[in-house]
């Protein structure tokens, strides 16, 4: 088990709004390491730009381990969605997409998929769920066939955030209807659905292959309403044995932000002893 930092690659803009550290890959994998964390998930944006040479060779500086790409960026700042109205806007989504599990499969680890899904168009819930499983499906069978081993993951997120596939229960369903198997489902606590999800979690642990942790509205740990103890409980009573990355909005002094999360994590040495 691994409890990693988020860390946006080089394609994200130092200082940029978004769910981790920002800046030069040697400067924020350094500070990772040094905050204590012995892994670090990466953020993406542009999979073109991803060097997995460069994230290999400073995996070895820094005896930390890449566990995990999360693509919520292609949505956020490259404006992607897989179940876009428009053919070839949906095409160019689905090829980025791709090419981004390629990237995970050389870095060996998995990837996600979250505001990438997309919205509701004009056309309605119907239509954009059916080009979303369409989009999916032709995911799905590139990964079975090329990317031995590599599951992705859908997030379920809060309806504020996006419009669709908003709990577990309702994620599994679409993937089992749509005998989607190289999929799972990635936890995030920020979004996690106490009355809906907490049931489905302990009767399908199995399905849950990554989780992140963020506070309320992805404060920093500690800084918002969610019962951490409460989280970290239901899952460990569940049986979750995976990894864990810490994805929250940082303050202005980033390293600070690290720095207290770190600290706020090593309060639960009973479930993260050895993680961190």
């Amino acid at each position: 088990m691994a409890v990693s930092f988020m860390i946006a690659n080089e394609d994200i803009p130092a200082g940029a709004k978004v769910t981790g550290l920002t800046g030069k890959l040697e400067d924020t994998i350094a500070a990772v390491a040094g905050a204590g964390f012995n892994s670090f998930e990466l953020m993406i944006a542009d999979p073109e730009k991803v060097d997995v040479g460069k994230v290999e060779r400073l995996e070895k500086q820094f005896s930390l381990k890449c566990v995990f790409l999360c693509t919520g960026e292609m949505a956020g700042t490259a404006g992607l969605y897989l179940n876009h109205i428009d053919a070839n806007e949906r095409k160019r989504a689905l090829n980025s997409f791709l090419l981004a599990a390629k990237k995970a499969h050389d870095l060996g680890v998995n990837l996600n998929i979250g505001r990438l899904r997309g919205v509701i168009w004009s056309d309605g819930l119907q239509r954009s769920l059916e080009r979303l499983g369409e989009s999916l499906e032709r995911i799905d069978s590139y990964v079975r066939s090329e990317l031995e081993g590599l599951s992705v993951l859908i997030e379920p997120l809060r309806k504020v955030v996006c419009p669709i596939l908003n709990n577990c229960a309702e994620t599994a369903s679409f993937l089992s209807e749509r005998e989607l198997n190289s999929f799972g489902i990635l936890l995030d606590s920020d979004h996690f659905d106490e009355i809906e999800d907490s049931f489905f979690v302990n009767s399908n642990i199995e399905l849950i292959k990554h989780v992140h942790l963020a506070d309320s509205n992805h404060k920093p740990l500690g800084r918002g309403a969610i019962d951490f103890q409460s989280f970290l409980n239901m899952l460990s009573i569940s049986g979750y044995v995976g990894d864990y990355s810490v994805e929250v909005f940082c303050d202005e002094d980033q390293i600070e932000t690290l720095r207290d999360t770190a600290s706020f994590l090593k309060a639960f040495p009973h479930f993260l002893e050895g993680s961190l």
